[in-house]
């Protein structure tokens, strides 16, 4: 009884050995077609190989062998983000995307892909499909400051007071975050100076659909340098803070504090002087303002 105990033991211990070795040989396979896919830049093998290389290296558990299935774990990512941002057909762009996003959507190579992946995916699907993608990134890398952007624009005619979160979370991340290596200056300047303006924007003017006159006041203050002589946001801009001061200097139908009013007032007279969508507004809160100024105090 006991030698057949031990054959048993014997025999299970071989099978596992077995089984071992079966997936260390499937490993290295997939691993050498991923490289091979990804040398000859064929984006079709990458997205056939990268998940299976990854799926095989996470199935690893042998001590000797768990430091090199994270390199191929790694590898497998990074192969979906170059091929993504090496691609030209939007769809293929989208499926490496997917497929990255998939196998880990905390992965640090999603920084270099997300632009080319979600503006793949706006060509592709329309601007839906691109919030809905941006919001798969941001849920698992939430400072991810491309998919942010894509949300903060992306929610802004639809969903304001979500807009104005995603957007205010992007001024804190564009705020301390240091130029990525491989930017040149000016670019980064242009991409920092681009999203918190855009940011404090969509923040401010968020607030203000919502009647939050002090951080409607507060973060369009703070756009004003980077957007302020912008045609497609300037005036808009100047609109709000006219609307935000006046309403912060008010208590119902009395005025309390001049000052505030009296800004209102000179931010609506900059906001008529610029030609935009509230320009007329601007001009008629304007005048509005004036003459309440004018009036008898009580």
């Amino acid at each position: 009884m006991k030698n057949r105990i031990a054959t048993v033991a014997l025999l299970a211990t071989a099978g596992l050995l077995c089984s071992s070795t079966a997936r260390a040989d499937e490993l290295d396979d997939a691993y050498q077609a991923l490289k091979d896919a990804q040398t000859a830049k064929n984006a079709d093998d990458v997205l056939k190989w990268a998940p299976e290389a990854s799926k095989l290296a996470r199935a690893i558990k042998e001590a000797g062998r768990l430091e090199y299935a994270k390199q191929v774990d790694a590898f497998a990512e990074y192969s979906l983000s170059t091929a993504l941002v090496g691609q030209t057909d939007a769809a293929k762009q989208v499926a490496l995307g997917d497929a990255l996003v998939e196998l880990n959507p905390k992965s640090q190579y999603l920084a270099q892909s997300t632009p080319a992946y979600l503006a793949a995916v706006t060509k592709a699907g329309g601007a839906d499909k691109q919030v809905a993608a941006a919001r798969k990134i941001a849920a698992g890398s939430p400072n991810n400051e491309d998919a942010l952007y894509a949300l903060a624009t992306g929610l802004m005619q639809k969903q304001p007071g979500q807009a104005a979160q995603f957007a205010s979370r992007m001024v804190t991340v564009m705020s301390s975050k240091a130029k990525p290596e491989g930017f040149a200056d000016a670019d980064w300047a242009k991409k920092k100076n681009l999203m918190l303006g855009q940011g404090y924007y969509i923040a401010g003017a968020g607030s203000c659909a919502s009647n939050a006159w002090a951080d409607c006041d507060r973060n369009l203050r703070a756009a004003i340098p980077l957007v302020g002589k912008d045609p497609n946001m300037g005036g808009t801009t100047y609109f709000y803070l006219g609307l935000a001061n006046y309403n912060l200097g008010k208590a119902g139908q009395i005025i309390i504090d001049r000052s505030k009013v009296i800004e209102g007032q000179k931010f609506s007279e900059q906001g008529a002087a610029m030609p935009g969508p509230m320009q007329a507004q601007a001009a008629r809160n304007a005048a509005a303002m004036k003459q309440e100024l004018a009036a008898p105090r009580r």
